[in-house]
């Protein structure tokens, strides 16, 4: 949104990521919270819910990190290929054929 009002980029992913940091945090930390007491407890049928805990708690943390450091890269990636002209004209043609067929039905 921030490149549509003319912000370069790498400023627009920064306050991207200052906007999204602190609810993103709060929720996998939450969720973390909540699970370690029944990922490392040790009274009696923990076992099988230990596990689940477990896959949780490595999940959101794949997750947080996935969406703060992976996500930005890959969009950054695929901005940098729309500068290329054969692909940037072939995604032109993709959305032309996709209006005359919206224009088509209407």
């Amino acid at each position: 949104m921030c490149c549509a009002r003319g912000k370069p980029r790498y400023e627009a992913q920064l306050e991207a990521d200052r906007a999204r940091l602190r609810p993103i945090l709060m929720t996998t930390l939450a969720i973390i919270a909540g699970m370690l007491p029944v990922a490392l407890g040790k009274s009696d049928g923990v076992a099988s819910r230990a596990s689940l805990a477990t896959a949780v708690v490595g999940g959101q943390t794949l997750c947080l990190l996935i969406t703060l450091l992976a996500t930005p890269v890959i969009y950054s990636y695929f901005d940098d290929l729309r500068g290329f002209r054969i692909i940037s004209r072939f995604y032109e043609f993709r959305v032309w054929v996709w209006l005359r067929r919206v224009e088509d039905r209407v």
